[in-house]
């Protein structure tokens, strides 16, 4: 069933997500071939402002909108009139929350892969152009694009090894597991928190969406205090190593635990506290 549901899910919003994503690329592409097969110099200023001005709000809309969007459709077909069909369909309230949970992390990455893509469309074009021309001496080396793009993968694995040596992890396998795990379970507790409050602010009768809101900025500002405490802690009794050791693991495991949590929340509010009146 929760294939069934996951698919119903991405075709009731791929569209307009596709359409948001898909402005910002072509926005970056729009400017980046511009800028490659003209001079900057030639193009008229006040058309050069208009263009970053709409670069940069279509850039942030697609990236607000996603969340808005992906935010509105769990509240929309479980909470409101829609929920009464929703809900009477034989699907558990776990699969309905894994599916939308699921889905909108899946736009959460695209959304992140095309600003990327839109930002590299922008500045790579004009970058080739100039680095076929040109040089770039740096640190006293003249370095040709795929040089400087070498040396700068070097820099950024060296960080990363660094990094990674302080809590133990030197090899690569190691650090790629870490990497993904960390970075799914702070994608899905950010979307979990919104659905535990959402899901918190259906079992009033009225002001719904305020009291999901004040929910929200409650369950935030409770985990930002209890999070402080816990770093403030590890800091006085521990070395700088063991700090930085000590606060990555432990930030996996409260994130983990805390994404159950709010699994747990979303999933009791939805089976046995829904209120639709």
């Amino acid at each position: 069933m929760l294939k069934k549901c996951l698919k119903h899910e991405w075709k009731a919003c791929w569209k307009n997500m596709a359409l948001l994503n898909g402005a910002a690329i072509f926005m970056g592409a729009l400017g980046g071939f511009g800028f490659l097969f003209s001079q900057l110099s030639e193009l008229p200023d006040l058309l050069i402002v208009l263009y970053l001005f709409a670069y940069v709000l279509i850039v942030i809309a697609a990236s607000v909108m996603t969340q808005v969007l992906m935010i509105q459709r769990y509240y929309k077909n479980l909470f409101t009139d829609e929920g009464y069909l929703t809900n009477v369909l034989p699907v558990s309230a776990t699969d309905h929350i894994l599916s939308k949970m699921l889905v909108f992390g899946a736009w959460s990455i695209l959304n992140a892969l095309s600003v990327l893509a839109s930002f590299a469309f922008l500045l790579l074009p004009s970058a080739i152009r100039y680095f076929t021309a040109n040089t770039l001496l740096f640190y006293n080396k003249t370095m040709t694009f795929s040089n400087f793009l070498s040396y700068l993968w070097a820099q950024i694995t060296g960080v990363a090894d660094a990094a990674f040596s302080l809590i133990g992890i030197t090899n690569h396998i190691g650090m790629a597991l870490f990497s993904i795990v960390g970075f799914f379970a702070s994608l899905f507790f950010g979307i979990l928190l919104f659905y535990a409050a959402i899901s918190i602010g259906s079992l009033v009768s009225s002001h719904k969406i305020l009291t999901a809101v004040l929910s929200y900025i409650g369950m935030t500002t409770v985990i930002q205090i209890f999070g402080g405490i816990s770093i403030v802690r590890v800091f006085q009794d521990s070395t700088p190593t063991a700090v930085v050791t000590t606060s990555s693991v432990s930030t996996l495991i409260i994130t983990v635990v805390l994404c159950v949590v709010l699994f747990l929340i979303c999933r009791y509010i939805l089976s046995r506290r829904l209120n639709l009146s």
